[in-house]
């Protein structure tokens, strides 16, 4: 088991994940006292509570579900091309089955990505003059040379 507590001599910090953080703030938790106990051992050392750090560049699909992914199929397939979609993604859907948790939904969705990629675009206005440019390739879209904004 991963010690909640970590303690860096280089920077003379003592780390400490949220949760653990959140249970030794009760005086009469056996975290309390386990902390101020390192505490006293290194009087000079800060304490801080370790934060995980965030992708800024990563892409989000909020709402992005199984049944979402299934509707998509469904109303914008025809024919026999719904029919072999949703065969394929029921077969990823039950191959799934046999991973773990954390490996099932990944799978399904860059599936779903590579053959839906106007996906990644929903929702995103299109404007005369611009173009949609990705997350990670963090450029800004610039005005057109011939117009002028005005504020």
């Amino acid at each position: 088991m991963k010690s909640p507590i970590t303690i860096d001599f280089v920077n003379a910090t003592i780390t400490v994940n949220a949760a653990y953080a959140k249970k030794a703030s009760n005086p009469f938790s056996a975290e309390y006292a386990q902390i101020q106990k390192v505490r006293a051992d290194y009087p000079t050392f800060t304490v801080r509570t370790r934060s995980i750090k965030k992708n800024a560049a990563k892409d989000s699909y909020k709402g992005l579900t199984y049944d979402y992914m299934r509707a998509y199929i469904m109303s914008h397939e025809k024919g026999e091309d719904r029919v072999n979609a949703l065969m394929e993604f029921d077969e990823l859907l039950l191959i799934s089955q046999c991973h773990s948790k954390g490996r099932r939904y990944p799978v399904i969705k860059s599936w779903f990505l590579d053959n839906y990629p106007e996906i990644k675009n929903f929702g995103m206005i299109e404007m005369p003059g611009f173009e949609i440019v990705p997350k990670d390739e963090n450029k800004v879209a610039d005005f057109p040379k011939d117009e002028k904004v005005s504020a």
